[in-house]
């Protein structure tokens, strides 16, 4: 039987945003696989944050579970042991992940993920029909009850077809089948957040996009002590949104832009990230002089209304930077 879902939420942006913002890395990006119109016209135009992970490649390097156990959801992290029990192997059949969070009406957290790869419907089924699944039909597709948080949320898993394996909460399932059935407008429509998407698709083997909303989570996950200060708030409620990539390789790449709503309130968070640079750099400096010298050079760059976070890292220094940033970000 299915075990019951984990009710822990968190962010899909935290680790991109704590490499960016603590200690970025800005290199060439190389060319990843890219999340297709098909897939994106799925997913829910409501959304306040949207991620994207090329599983394929980052499979193919050493720091793979390391980031794929601190970036990708509990909820979805739990799936992949789950589904083995469905005859879903997702390290040798899942190619790339996508997942949204959005806020619910009663200021809660939801989340619908698309998994692309190669799947076995049929066998799914019969695997159900065994462990005596609950299933249910909507808009002609079968729909897996997965079970439910503490909070009484279900959870649910489908297909759109053999490379689109569906799961998140119920709702979010069924309104997605409904979307595809009907041809009901999906993410393109969100009118905040669709236009970033040239921005990251293609270019990292992770990214997210992020509204408002969710880009003053990240912050306050990174650094509650600096966003808790009342300039902080003013600050938090002037973004208007946040995109960040990274790109895993032999090396790792990341970086991290913030849209504000005016060039001052950039203008105060170029300020602020460049304080935290050199806050890092000093402290820094007794225990690893390399790592200090690099933040030193961080370079932080504002354009109008728009504040970039870059910062270039040797491959030595790669592992000093995983072990101490990726603990904040779980």
């Amino acid at each position: 039987m299915i075990n019951r879902v984990s009710s822990h939420a968190r962010s899909a942006g935290l680790l991109i945003l704590a490499l960016a913002i603590a200690v970025p890395m800005l290199a060439p990006a190389a060319r990843a696989q890219s999340l297709p119109d098909s897939t994106l016209g799925l997913l829910p135009p409501e959304a306040g944050e949207l991620a994207f992970a090329d599983l394929h490649t980052l499979r193919q390097s050493p720091h793979y579970k390391i980031i794929h156990d601190s970036y990708v959801p509990v909820q979805l992290r739990q799936l992949e042991s789950q589904a083995l029990q469905l005859g879903i192997d997702y390290e040798a059949q899942a190619q790339q992940l996508s997942w949204a969070n959005l806020v619910t009406p009663s200021g809660g957290f939801e989340l619908i993920s698309i998994t692309e790869g190669n799947f076995a419907p049929n066998t799914v089924s019969d695997r159900a029909s065994s462990l005596r699944l609950p299933t249910s039909q909507v808009a002609g597709k079968t729909v897996y009850s997965m079970g439910q948080n503490a909070e009484g949320v279900g959870f649910a898993l489908t297909f759109v077809d053999s490379s689109k394996l569906v799961f998140g909460a119920r709702d979010q399932v069924e309104a997605l089948l409904n979307r595809a059935s009907s041809g009901a407008p999906g993410f393109q429509q969100n009118q905040t957040l669709y236009a970033l998407i040239p921005e990251v698709n293609g270019r990292g083997s992770i990214w997210a996009v992020m509204d408002q909303r969710f880009a003053a989570l990240e912050i306050r996950g990174i650094a509650p002590d600096a966003a808790a200060r009342p300039e902080a708030q003013t600050l938090l409620s002037n973004l208007r949104a946040a995109v960040a990539r990274a790109t895993l390789g032999s090396d790792l790449s990341s970086s991290a832009s913030f849209l504000c709503t005016d060039a001052s309130q950039a203008s105060l968070l170029a300020a602020i990230a460049q304080a935290g640079f050199t806050f890092y750099s000093t402290t820094e400096a007794n225990q690893n002089p390399d790592m200090a010298a690099a933040l030193h050079a961080a370079v932080v760059q504002q354009s109008g209304d728009r504040v970039d976070l870059s910062l270039s890292l040797t491959q030595s220094q790669i592992g000093t930077l995983l072990a101490r940033s990726l603990p904040a970000a779980r």
